[in-house]
């Protein structure tokens, strides 16, 4: 009559339940952002009619050196005081999937505000901006409204250069439903949703992220390893 080591049972089978949905993502991997920045290209037109409405765009802070054809720069805030995000990647298909997690950055733009047209204080600030792409593309303005004030839109696919380590990504931006009824509050004579505010590149540098279940399997297998060795010494004495 055979007798079976429990933690030879727990192990392998943690390890086949385990490897099972390991298999679906067999080519793809989970990576996050270490740093980076945001390279901004102002859409001219589109601030004119937001400084008919009484809201002229004063300067905007730099804190990252923009690429090249870009005007602004801003700074991706690193974790643990940012960024989390995480996303997946398949180099065959070339599939990018966010995860979770935020991106966040410093830096302010600053408006002048024509205070016989809107009822806002005389100079308003939108910055320390960030996004939660597993959620959406929205940027939330975190200093003064606590709103989405534009939504991204890509304009290229995702550019991953596993060698180097390094996304670009490409966007325009849009203004947001919430931004343009916050102006309309405020007194604006008409909506500015959907105004296109400019093209947005960023810019990352990555690292690969080591998957839970990866790390378990491992752990379970090296737990069936150890119960065999100990099966097989006990047997010997």
């Amino acid at each position: 009559m055979h007798t079976y080591n429990p933690l030879i049972i727990l192990g392998l089978t943690a390890t086949v339940l385990v490897s099972a949905p390991l298999a679906a993502h067999a080519e793809s991997k989970v990576y996050k952002f270490v740093s980076g920045y945001e390279s901004i290209r102002l859409n001219t037109s589109a601030f004119e009619e937001l400084e008919s409405l009484g809201l002229s765009l004063t300067s905007i802070e730099n804190t990252a050196v923009p690429a090249p054809g870009y005007t602004y720069g801003l700074k991706y805030v690193p974790s643990p005081l940012g960024n989390d995000f995480n996303f997946r990647y398949d180099e065959l298909t070339k599939e990018f999937e966010s995860i979770s997690g935020t991106v966040d950055f410093t830096g302010s733009l600053f408006f002048d505000v024509d205070t016989t047209k809107l009822n806002l204080p005389p100079q308003l600030e939108l910055g320390d901006l960030f996004a939660e792409p597993a959620l959406d593309f929205n940027v939330t303005d975190t200093v003064t409204t606590g709103l989405p004030i534009f939504t991204l839109v890509g304009t290229a696919p995702t550019n991953v250069d596993l060698q180097n380590q390094t996304v670009r990504l490409n966007f325009d931006a849009f203004i947001t439903q919430e931004f343009s009824d916050f102006l309309v509050a405020a007194g604006a004579t008409k909506q500015v949703a959907g105004l296109k505010l400019g093209e947005i590149q960023g810019d990352r540098t990555i690292t690969q992220v080591p998957e839970p279940g990866t790390a378990l399997a491992i752990l379970m297998a090296g737990s069936a390893a150890l119960g065999v060795r100990r099966r097989r010494t006990s047997s010997a004495l």
